[in-house]
């Protein structure tokens, strides 16, 4: 039988909700990837290796990057990418492909599944709707994978069509919304990679801050200290927005999440999240 692991990064909750409903239908592990990453390779002898991820700016997560970079899978390992989005999966899959293919690695297949937004109200979106197309997208996703079927298959694949020529445009855009919100110098010339994790120098903490130190807990790679009872952050981080969605309180506003919108996966716990750290079994 085949050894399967799924790989998966999650601030929210819907990474981590796909990741674990392919693992169970595959008949594999789950893995956080914050819980690997530290080490200087990546190594796996599974048959079968998922990278279930969010799409942030319409690209892959710069911890799902040095993940990618490290991954050591076996020659004849069948590798597949799950991207889930608010949107569209961008160029997420392609940099991923990319990535693992400078390694003399493969991306055998890509899959983008349409999600709920997190980090701003889409009043027009009806949750229960899209968790149920996610479901049978998911189902698809495992008989693809099942089949070993290779190539990109996107889930909304009229606006990526029509996304795609703007990516570089919508990356210059974000690079200047970054420099913004991290108080940096206006076309610094910075990567979007390299702003993102100045992004919490906008973050802040109401006086509804209890100092439950809950943030500390879901941040996925320990960038939040507790400091007099209120949240310190570190320059490092993933622009996830753990730390602002599961806020009992909702204490902590800035970046790019809305003041009146908070969402997490309802099948997901503080818990959960707060696992990702937790070293591999």
């Amino acid at each position: 039988m085949a050894k399967t692991e799924i790989y998966y990064f999650s601030g929210t909750g819907n990474s981590l909700a796909v990741a674990r409903a392919v693992a169970e239908r595959l008949g594999g592990y789950l893995i956080p990837i914050a819980s690997v990453i530290d080490g200087a390779a990546i190594e796996t002898e599974a048959d079968v290796i998922g990278i279930t991820f969010p799409v942030y700016y319409a690209d892959l997560p710069n911890l799902v990057r040095r993940f990618a970079e490290r991954l050591v899978p076996k020659d004849d390992g069948y590798v597949f990418g799950v991207a889930t989005y608010g949107g569209a999966a961008g160029a997420s899959l392609k940099t991923l492909d990319g990535i693992l293919r400078s390694g003399g690695k493969t991306l055998a297949a890509g899959f983008g599944i349409h999600m709920p937004q997190n980090a701003f109200r889409k009043p027009w979106e009806n949750k229960r709707a899209v968790y149920r197309r996610a479901e049978k997208r998911i189902v698809g996703v495992v008989r693809s994978v099942e089949a070993r079927r290779d190539g990109m298959f996107y889930g909304n694949v009229p606006l990526q069509a029509v996304l795609t020529p703007f990516h570089g445009w919508l990356r210059r855009m974000t690079a200047l919304h970054l420099e913004e919100v991290s108080n940096t110098p206006s076309r610094s010339g910075f990567r979007v990679e390299d702003l993102i994790p100045l992004a919490d120098r906008s973050f802040s903490t109401t006086d509804a801050c209890t100092g439950c130190r809950i943030c500390a807990r879901v941040c996925p790679v320990g960038n939040i200290e507790i400091v007099e009872g209120r949240p310190a952050w570190q320059n490092r981080c993933e622009n996830c927005l753990a730390c602002v969605n599961w806020c009992p309180t909702s204490a902590i506003h800035g970046g790019i999440a809305k003041n009146d919108y908070r969402y997490r996966h309802p099948e997901v716990t503080v818990r959960d999240i707060a696992a990702q750290r937790e070293a591999r079994p």
